[in-house]
């Protein structure tokens, strides 16, 4: 295994996630996975601290968060490798992927991960690694 996207709301689970991967497995990649219009977890790396976004996009409900936990930010500062940003229009086409893949329908928040995994690979030019 190379690497492991969450999704973000929060930070809970990115938090949780990347302090166990790392513990255990320090070689593995762990990245969170945001929508573009609900990352408060992304704005809060950039800032160094907490913060609460204006407005978020409810989208993908299941991940639109004004403010990332305290808590949860510091974790996700020190164990996690970053965080991926995504649209609705990727978060979209990984819920088409899956469906075609599977004949299973993701909820937009269960499709940020995978969104996320795409966008990366595709940044990166990723091949060949177990995702």
């Amino acid at each position: 295994l190379d690497a492991v996207f969450v999704p973000v709301g929060g930070g809970g689970l990115l938090a949780g996630v990347s302090s166990y991967i790392k513990q255990v497995r320090p070689d593995i990649k762990v990245f969170g996975v945001e929508p573009l219009g609900s990352a408060c977890m992304t704005e809060a790396l950039m800032r160094g601290e907490v913060c609460t976004l204006d407005t978020v996009d409810a989208f993908a409900d299941g991940v639109a968060i004004k403010t990332a936990g305290a808590e949860p930010f510091r974790l996700v500062s020190k164990f996690s490798d970053g965080i991926v940003t995504v649209t609705k229009e990727e978060i979209c086409a990984a819920i088409k992927d899956v469906y075609r893949d599977t004949r299973s329908i993701l909820e937009p928040a269960g499709a940020v991960s995978i969104a996320g995994m795409k966008a990366y690979c595709k940044f990166n030019k990723v091949e060949g690694k177990v995702l």
